[in-house]
Parts: structure tokens; sequence; C-alpha cells
């Protein structure tokens, strides 16, 4: 038996759309909360299920959702959001999950669906490092700058990050010059 099906991915749901293809069962519902352990339950009704296979968009999240698929056996197909809204066509009536999820499943199986690539776990992980650290370094000018605007603000040249040492161990914060200890 073989399965396909789409999964629209949402920060508080997970709309689903399947077919079976030998006996043509349709069903469709939603994962609620979309979280890791309530996907990881739902997946559990593909277990001995030879080839099952899920297409999803490459939005917010659509990483712990494959990984989930994987884990379980599925394979999860991930569509570019922009040539997918395209094959979508003109708007004829309101855009919903179902609408979303069943789209999906349709365009995966015709083989129309306009695919991406899933990088291999290590890439991913070394991905999401660096784009956490080139965030940090890119929000760094504008905290340091909030901070010199706040001592101003409370009447001190600045603020010395590094803590002056007394005979009784180390101080407070304390007023100093701008460019001490803010890089």
């Amino acid at each position: 038996m073989s399965i396909v099906g789409g999964v629209d991915i949402h920060r508080k749901q997970l709309a689903f759309d399947y077919v079976e293809q030998e006996t043509g069962r349709w069903e469709r519902g939603r994962v609620a909360p979309a979280d890791r352990q309530h996907l990881a339950d739902w997946l559990v009704r593909f277990d001995g299920v030879e080839d099952v296979q899920f297409a999803m968009e490459g939005c917010t999240g659509w990483r712990y959702v494959a990984e989930e698929m994987r884990a379980a056996g599925v394979v999860p197909q991930l569509a570019e959001p922009a040539e997918t809204s395209a094959l979508r066509g003109r708007k004829r009536r309101a855009k919903t999950d179902r609408a979303d999820a069943k789209l999906l499943r349709e365009l995966l199986a015709t083989g129309r669906l306009p695919g991406c690539y899933i990088p291999p776990s290590p890439v991913l992980e070394w991905r999401a490092l660096l784009e956490l650290y080139h965030d940090l370094r890119g929000q760094h000018s504008g905290w340091a700058q909030r901070i010199h605007a706040t001592c101003f603000h409370q009447g001190t040249t600045g603020l010395s990050i590094r803590p002056l040492r007394t005979r009784r161990g180390p101080s407070v914060l304390s007023g100093a010059r701008p460019w001490d200890g803010i890089r």
C-alpha cells in the first residue's frame, strides 16, 4: 500500500490531507498543537506501510516536521513556497489550511511538486548556528547604542561592563567612559 499526502505547517497546528493510492481512502484533519510529540504520535498510524510520502512547503517549522517524518519511516518532500503558490493559480476563493494541504497532496501525486533539496542533518545544524551568530552580530551595535542611551538618560557618561575590583571584592557596575568595556 502507498500513501501520498500534504501537510500545511503553522505554529499552532498542522493541517494534513492524504490518500491511500490502492483503496482511494481519503483523510484530512489537523494535528494540534504543532509540536514534535503530537506529530510523532500522529505518524504512528503509518507504521508498517511501505511507501508513505508527504509534501510540505519550505516555511518556518519544516525542519522538525521532516525530521519526525524520517524517524517514522515517512518520506518528506519539501516544496518551494513561491512556485507552489504560482501553481495554485489565481485566487478564486479564500485560501485555507485544508486547501493548501490538498494542493500539496495533488502536486505530489501528479509529480508536479516544485521540490527543494533537504540537506543532511549536520549541514542543517551548521546553518542554524551560523544564522544565530549572524543575527547576534547584527544586533550587537544596536544593543550597545541602547545601553549608552539609557546610561546617558540616567545622567552618566557611559557604563563599564567590566566590574571594578576593590578590597572587599568585585563592585557593581560603575560609571566610566562610554568606550570602556563595550566593543
